[in-house]
């Protein structure tokens, strides 16, 4: 019997979403950094064997805020757990207050339930964890550490247990759904996020202009970094252009792994003022 299914990766930012998915699919897929708000639009990665096939969703982290952008952001991730076969959520610490506005929709899912760095966490916070998402009735909870453990096989076991019988979405040789012209985006993001101050990538959209074949061995690549502010603009092109130079050097070379030929990477930066308040905006820069 084979068996596929949609699985929505959920929790708050930064417990390991990002980390997970590239686990499960083996390679480089979402961008993982140290600071919140990483992720902003739905990764998805494909993993297939003779037996299944998974399509794991790697979603934004929940957190409350009225902000436009990350309002967006939550009605992305309602949508994703609607159309999830398996909710998978992530906890990495009590406090998961985000629960009560998800409850409803969770309790009606297959869900399952990772405590991840357990590392750093006492009985007594894995406890308190466990007491938290009772609410939800999850199929199963993992205790395990995606960095330190290799906890692989026993997920993926608890997520077969959950998935039915179904079709192969996908051809073998697909990883993810998210075109390379989307994830270039991403990984320029990502060192975006790596070189500059916490606050600032809030701020920071990606959107590629031009991905062109110019032959065999060499792809052109034109990226434009919107921000909302001239002094922004300033901070992310550096003194003499240093640091817009360093930050097209990194992703250059994350985006060369990622398609496995030269490229030639040309950035720009942008002002397009209050678009993190502009919905036509939003929803433009973080399509694919």
């Amino acid at each position: 019997m084979f068996k596929s299914g949609y699985v929505a990766l959920i929790g708050k930012p930064n417990v390991g979403k990002s980390t997970f998915l590239n686990l499960m699919i083996g390679e480089k897929l979402s961008i993982v950094t140290n600071k919140p708000q990483t992720t902003r639009t739905p990764i998805k990665g494909i993993l297939t064997t003779d037996s299944y096939q998974i399509i794991f969703i790697d979603t934004p982290g929940i957190h409350e805020s009225q902000k436009k952008l990350n309002q967006i952001m939550l009605s992305s991730i309602k949508s994703t757990i609607e159309d999830a076969d398996v909710c998978f959520i992530i906890a990495d610490s009590p406090g998961n207050d985000y629960l009560k506005n998800f409850e409803d929709l969770l309790s009606k899912k297959n869900t399952i339930l990772l405590i991840n760095k357990t590392d750093k966490l006492t009985k007594e916070q894995i406890d308190s964890i466990r007491a938290e998402f009772m609410i939800i009735d999850p199929k199963k909870i993992i205790v395990t550490s995606l960095i330190m453990d290799n906890p692989k096989e026993e997920i993926l076991n608890a997520i077969l247990e959950e998935l039915k019988e179904g079709p192969k979405y996908y051809t073998e040789d697909e990883i993810s759904i998210n075109s390379l012209r989307f994830l270039a985006s991403e990984f320029i993001r990502e060192t975006l996020i790596e070189n500059l101050s916490e606050e600032l990538p809030y701020y920071i959209a990606v959107v590629i202009d031009e991905f062109k074949e110019r032959n065999e061995n060499l792809t052109y690549i034109k990226a434009i970094i919107y921000t909302e502010k001239d002094s922004q603009k300033a901070i992310i092109i550096g003194q003499n252009g240093s640091m817009l130079k360093k930050i097209g050097s990194s992703a250059r070379k994350k985006i060369e792994y990622l398609i496995d030929k030269k490229v030639y990477l040309e950035l720009w930066v942008k002002v397009k003022k209050g678009w993190t308040k502009n919905e036509k905006l939003i929803k433009e820069f973080l399509s694919e």
